[in-house]
């Protein structure tokens, strides 16, 4: 019978920093997807509600906002009777409106791009 030993280093500070770093682009890639296809359903006259978004939403934190003083309104009263003529998929419940279609979308999106950062 033949003896062996094996000797594993396991270095859990750079797996930490790897994983950390992959789950910081995965949320990146998550809220990128989860912004623009929101903005697909929100009402435009001058796109400012979109634009907000563009300048107030902060990526890779998970922290989406739509910022204007209409914006409240427009997103709990989808009763609302929103033109179309700029934006055919005008809707309130944007966020619920993209996540409805989009929301494997945005996990298979997200997984790729953890894999392909922590590998």
């Amino acid at each position: 019978m033949m003896n062996m030993s094996v000797h594993a280093v396991l270095n859990t500070k750079k797996i930490k920093q790897r994983a950390q770093k992959s789950f910081g682009r995965a949320q990146f890639v998550m809220d990128s997807q989860v912004l623009n296809d929101s903005n697909d359903y929100i009402p435009a006259d001058d796109w400012n509600l979109r634009d907000s978004s563009l300048t107030h939403s902060n990526l890779g934190e998970g922290d989406i906002k739509w910022r204007t003083p209409y914006g409240r309104k427009l997103y709990y009263n989808p009763q609302f009777n929103f033109s179309t003529d700029k934006n055919p998929q005008a809707q309130g419940l944007w966020f619920e409106a993209a996540k409805s279609k989009d929301k494997d979308s945005w996990i298979t999106q997200s997984k790729k791009e953890f894999e392909a950062n922590f590998n």
